[in-house]
C-alpha cells in the first residue's frame, strides 16, 4: 500500500484451482486477489506483482471498469498516484 499502486485489495481465500502445468494436471489451493487500481498504475502494479509472485506464470489480468459508482471511482483514482 505504501507504493500507492492500488486503492484496495480483496483477498478471497479457499480457492481450489485445477490447471495444466508442464504436462501434468494439478489441483492446488490458491488465494484470489481483486486489486483496484487505475489504468495509469497498471504497468507499475504488474511489474511489482511479477517480482513478488512465487509462480513462474501467475494469473494477472485487467478487467476494465466501464461503469461504476462515481464517488467510488473517484476514491480509487485519488488513492493511486498516476
Amino acid at each position: 500500500m505504501g507504493e500507492r499502486l492500488a486503492a484496495c485489495v480483496n483477498r478471497l481465500a479457499g480457492i481450489s484451482s485445477t490447471y495444466r502445468w508442464q504436462g501434468a494436471v494439478i489441483t492446488d489451493s490458491e488465494e484470489l486477489l481483486v486489486i483496484k487500481t487505475t489504468a495509469g498504475r497498471f504497468d507499475a502494479l504488474k511489474a511489482r506483482l511479477l517480482a513478488l509472485h512465487p509462480y513462474e506464470v501467475p494469473e494477472l489480468i485487467a478487467v476494465p471498469a466501464t461503469h461504476g459508482h462515481g464517488a467510488y471511482l473517484d476514491w480509487v483514482r485519488s488513492s493511486c498516484i498516476d
